[in-house]
């Protein structure tokens, strides 16, 4: 490929040390799943392996046999559904996964104590998504008691908090969350406790629990302006997050365009003056969102901004360098990241695309090359 992704060490080491305090009491546990937000696994894990969390989450199962050859001797946890063939692997691994559903719980009582792995039971407090519901407490204590050496953690997972400046939704979670632990300690059944992503993390301390899950806001963002907003409003301390990614690329060709003259598929950019282009190796099989073509996006060259124009194509796309008149072949481009004094934020990539930054950072095509700066 002829673009690259470049992780920063310090914004990261920057992002564990501010975060990690902010849980105070409670335990940090870095998420590194789906590539570690589009900046890769290896990359990512090999940074915090060196700072010593007791803890990362992952998504799957063989995301969290990776990090134990990378050599990560700490806790782990699966946090996406398990696949029932996965179990004895974890064991093996002693990797912990979460279950939320009887069909999962009855299986993993159907394993020899030395292939059953240990779980977090996860509760749905609101999200509708995975998670046992509050009536189901009766029937799972008759289930877990027997077996509670083998049951860790409770955990649960906030709707809304990022998407809103009202948290009575959350708090309502919250106290539900409360009531069945309340019930489980009373059964005699206790562990870790965690319901905090990032949001939660940041902004309500109640929440904090055992652990703290921290995902996108390791990587140097804020998991959304609403919450960047509920923070300042509560006079919380000043917190700086580093972004941590840049993705580059180079000018691959330069060609004259015509007034008059059509570019790209579909004909949708016709040039209204005589351009100077350029043709850039990346496309949406790259990462770069198609819905961004004609929509007002632009790149970095030399701290120029070149507006993108054209529909984006499969592995390329085009840019408008009439601007920028000392480009020439081969010269970096940035796609995401700083250049020369400006900065192009994954959000605002995100904006152009109509949707949110996490799917911008993990939708990058994980063959990409990534290194390592300062």
């Amino acid at each position: 490929m002829r673009c690259w992704i470049e992780i920063s060490r310090s914004a990261i080491e920057h992002n564990f040390k501010v975060l990690s305090g902010s849980g105070k009491d409670a335990q940090f546990m870095p998420v590194i799943k789906s590539n570690a937000y589009g900046h890769g696994l290896e990359e990512v894990a090999n940074i915090l392996i060196a700072l010593q969390p007791k803890w990362l989450a992952v998504n799957y199962v063989f995301e969290a046999c990776e990090l134990r050859q990378l050599g990560f001797q700490g806790g782990i946890l699966v946090v996406g559904p398990s696949s029932w063939t996965d179990y004895e692997v974890a064991a093996s691994q002693n990797i912990d996964i979460i279950i939320g559903d009887f069909p999962s719980l009855e299986f993993w009582l159907t394993l020899a104590k030395e292939k059953r792995p240990n779980i977090h039971l996860k509760f749905d407090t609101g999200m509708g998504r995975q998670g046992f519901f509050k009536d189901d407490l009766d029937q799972l204590i008759l289930l877990a008691l027997p077996h509670k050496s083998n049951i860790i953690g409770f955990c649960s997972h906030f709707a809304n908090v990022e998407d809103v400046t009202d948290q009575s939704y959350a708090k309502g979670q919250i106290d539900d969350f409360s009531e069945i632990l309340g019930k489980l300690e009373r059964s005699g059944v206790t562990g870790l406790k965690h319901i905090a992503a990032s949001a939660a993390t940041l902004i309500m301390e109640e929440s904090h629990k055992s652990i703290v899950r921290v995902g996108i806001s390791l990587y140097g963002y804020w998991p959304s302006q609403a919450t960047k907003i509920s923070y300042a409003a509560e006079k919380l301390p000043t917190m700086e997050l580093k972004p941590a990614l840049s993705w580059r690329t180079e000018i691959a060709l330069i060609k004259a365009i015509k007034k008059g003259q059509h570019i790209g598929y579909g004909c949708t950019y016709q040039a209204n003056r005589d351009l100077k282009i350029a043709v850039l190796p990346v496309g949406y099989y790259e990462g770069y969102s198609r819905i961004a073509s004609n929509r007002g996006a632009y790149v970095l060259h030399q701290g120029n901004r070149c507006p993108v124009i054209g529909r984006i194509c499969m592995n390329m796309m085009m840019i408008d360098i009439t601007d920028s008149p000392l480009a020439k072949e081969n010269d970096k481009i940035t796609l995401i990241g700083s250049d020369e004094g400006d900065h192009l934020s994954a959000e605002q990539l995100a904006n152009w695309t109509e949707t949110i930054h996490y799917e911008t950072l993990t939708c990058l095509n994980p063959k990409i090359p990534k290194k390592i700066v300062s």
